[in-house]
């Protein structure tokens, strides 16, 4: 379970490091057309779901300030006939008032209108002293009550005028508020209508979107229906070391699907064993072959070699061989190694020697006699490997990326020299890659095996359906689920690698819950490999529709999901079907 959980953070970290440029392509072309207008169509409704939002809070606003500007109206007439009534009241105090006034005056100028005979008069009137008396008090008193009278009923009048001017004050206030409450209604229904003009507009610009989306998906079913059977001549590629491994085997059930990489074993940098192999026989010189896959270097003839190396270590499978600090001189380690068949052409062991001469060196000591160096055995190769390690001897590699690394087969690809194909671009690939040419069995493959040969339990590496279908759900269930979900997303042969995956069943229905599931896939993949060297896509057409996954994403669900030992080596890889 480690080293799968190891190879996706490995190879999605170089994912990260090395993202591939896509080539022009079509089908791509009509991806990225789906995943604008998708996009766009996502803007759309989010515009279309603000502009709901806001014609909701416009209708509710208009609702309540119509509402509070009836009640408005309501308390605006009552005040106006309070008013009114208050108006007419005032009116007929102001009346009792003026008469009242009117009297006293009348009643002040008949008791003084002579003042300097009013008293004569009264006392000749009077035939006594005490009638005199009387009838001076009671002209006072009538003019006492007149004044009082008057008095009373002039500060009711004032307080009629003060609740009068209240009255006025609040009539005053709610037509001000009418008038508020009438500008908002006419701004909120200005708005409310052009609110709704946007939702119309937009609800025609996500019915275009669906449309051009729909066409487009068709477009993308028929490139891909098109393309079934694929774009790559991977039948006329050199057969794998392994007949179970192999397009052509048989695995006794239909659909079959398998993922098979091109490449194997490689960290894609220096010279790939069998294209140089598919150079010599192409008719290019040692020389040749070092400048190919080592641009950048100067080849020095005459570098001055060290005297002798260590070498510690044991060189494993096949041979077993233990090295215990053995110090060879540096031309007799040379001699020993067993990188390429001495059967090849001595261009190749010239070119093979020299490649391993300037590792050596780089090196230093003590080396390690394995494949994670230089495999060294404790017999001396045969006379034609000696013949080019003399040939070559002081022929040295310097400059360039300084490694020197070299690998069997790195599936048509390097990150040190791109294409390594006869035209030198991606156009002739993979027909004409010189591992092509090389007849290299580890070119086309699918890989099943670890190293040391374990199988847990499968004897080749396809799938039958709901194996491969299972994978597509992985997919879903991984780039759309939570950190639970990624966790299980593990094979689920828990005998060889343990863990808790989800089965299969359980996969469906976590991605059918996720927003959908697959069934079932018609007709082959359709790969789509990069400018850079990596399967930048893989598409299939589903009980869904077309479907379209990042290369590099597919290869680390596979990997993580793909029953026993099953494995995409390479970033670059195809998917088969028979």
């Amino acid at each position: 379970m480690f080293k799968k959980l190891a190879v996706l953070l490995f190879f999605t970290f170089l994912l990260t490091v090395f993202a591939p440029t896509s080539r022009a392509d079509e089908l791509l072309d009509v991806q990225k057309e789906i995943d604008k207008r998708n996009s766009e169509l996502s803007g759309v409704q989010t515009s279309l779901d603000r502009i709901k939002k806001d014609i909701a809070y416009l209708s509710s606003s208009l609702s309540g300030t119509s509402a509070d500007l009836d009640k408005t109206n309501v308390e605006l007439e009552r005040v106006r006939v309070d008013l009114d009534k208050a108006e007419e009241d005032l009116e007929k105090r102001r009346e009792v008032l003026a008469y009242l006034f009117n009297v006293r005056n009348q009643q002040i100028r008949q008791l003084y209108q002579f003042p300097e005979r009013n008293l004569l008069e009264l006392f000749l009137s009077n035939t006594d002293l005490t009638g005199f008396s009387e009838n001076l008090v009671y002209q006072a008193k009538v003019v006492g009550d007149s004044k009082e009278l008057i008095k009373l009923v002039n500060a009711e009048v004032l307080e009629m005028e003060t609740a009068r001017n209240e009255i006025q004050q609040a009539k005053n206030d709610l037509d001000a508020l009418a008038a508020s409450l009438n500008e908002k209604l006419a701004t909120l229904r200005k708005s409310q209508s052009s609110a709704v003009s946007s939702q119309a507009y937009l609800s025609n610009r996500s019915s275009g979107l669906k449309s051009t989306l729909s066409g487009l998906t068709q477009k993308q079913n028929e490139l891909i229906a098109a393309k079934i059977g694929n774009s790559l001549a991977t039948g006329s590629l050199a057969l794998a070391d392994d007949a179970n491994a192999r397009v052509t085997f048989n695995p006794g059930f239909s659909p079959a699907f398998a993922g098979f990489s091109f490449g194997a074993y490689t960290h894609r940098n220096g010279m790939s064993q069998y294209g140089a192999l598919g150079r010599a026989n192409s008719g290019q010189n040692a020389e040749q072959i070092l400048a190919a896959y080592y641009p950048g270097t100067s080849l020095n003839k005459n570098y001055p070699t060290p005297a002798t190396i260590v070498v510690n270590g044991n060189n494993g499978s096949p041979y077993y061989q233990n090295f215990n600090n053995v110090t060879y001189a540096f031309q007799d380690y040379l001699k020993h190694l067993y990188e390429v068949p001495s059967s090849w052409p001595m261009e190749v062991l010239k070119a093979q020697a020299v490649a391993a001469r300037s590792y050596a060196v780089r090196y230093g000591s003590p080396i390690c006699p394995s494949q994670s160096c230089q495999v060294v055995k404790l017999e001396i190769n045969a006379s034609a490997w000696q013949q080019a390690v003399d040939a070559t001897n002081g022929w040295v590699l310097t400059g360039g990326s300084g490694s020197f690394q070299y690998s069997s087969t790195s599936g048509g690809y390097l990150n040190t020299s791109g294409w390594d194909t006869s035209c030198g671009n991606i156009g002739c690939w993979p027909s004409s890659a010189y591992e092509t040419i090389g007849g290299s069995p580890w070119f086309y493959k699918g890989w099943y095996k670890t190293l040391g040969g374990a199988t847990c339990g499968r004897s080749h590496p396809w799938l039958n359906e709901t194996e491969f279908v299972d994978i597509l759900n992985s997919w879903a269930v991984y780039t759309k689920g939570n950190s639970t979900d990624k966790g299980r997303v593990v094979t689920t042969d828990t005998a060889c690698w343990g863990g808790n995956p989800y089965s299969i069943s359980e996969m469906k229905a976590r991605a059918e819950a996720l927003g959908g599931s697959y069934n079932s896939i018609t007709g082959n993949a359709v790969m789509t490999p990069s400018s850079g060297g990596f399967t930048s896509s893989i598409s299939f057409y589903t009980n869904r529709g077309a479907v379209t996954i990042d290369g590099p994403t597919f290869k680390d669900i596979f990997n993580l999901r793909a029953p026993g030992y099953l494995v995409i080596k390479t970033p670059l890889y195809n998917i088969e079907r028979k």
